[in-house]
């Protein structure tokens, strides 16, 4: 009975060793579990190239809190992936909302930004809007367009004060 104690004790502690933990750093979690990106940049070169990104009509903004809000979109008129020939739920609308938290990472600014897709559906006209969540392909393609938005911004920063 005693050997079979010590057995389990001994495969349990070396089964724990097998297996290997990969150390995910902090923009990876932040990105894996939310729509939220850093970007290492100004806060006025972040706003700028999320207005360049944003293609809906803004409902309202406010700069000084870090807020932009999108009209409501239709389905229909919003944005597909490519693989999707039509929304799954026709009858939806959906708006977005991003927000802005300066911040200093590793002594460079930097500012995070949030993107909430707020989808509402629904079902018929009697009934109650439902809201489900998104599937987190827009808000990585509006991240994808601002970083390239700040690139191209800083570049050609780079490149006035080279030639003068």
């Amino acid at each position: 009975m005693m050997n079979l104690k010590l057995g389990i004790l001994l495969l349990l502690l070396s089964s724990c060793s097998l297996v290997e933990k990969k150390i995910e750093s902090p923009d990876e979690i932040l990105s894996r579990v939310s729509h939220q990106k850093i970007f290492y940049a100004t806060y006025e070169e972040v706003w700028k190239a999320a207005h360049a990104s944003i293609k809906y009509t803004i409902a309202s903004e406010n700069q000084d809190f870090g807020v932009i809000e999108t009209d409501f979109v239709k389905a229909i008129d919003g944005w597909l992936p490519p693989f999707m020939s039509k929304p799954e739920n026709p009858g939806s609308r959906y708006k977005l909302v991003l927000n802005f938290a300066r911040g200093n990472t590793n002594g460079k600014e930097s500012v995070r930004v949030t993107i909430d897709k707020r989808i509402e559906v629904f079902r018929s006209v009697i009934s109650d809007v439902d809201t489900v969540g998104s599937d987190g392909l827009e808000e990585k393609l509006l991240f994808y367009r601002m970083e390239r938005e700040i690139v191209i911004s800083q570049v050609l920063k780079r490149s006035a004060t080279a030639s003068q």
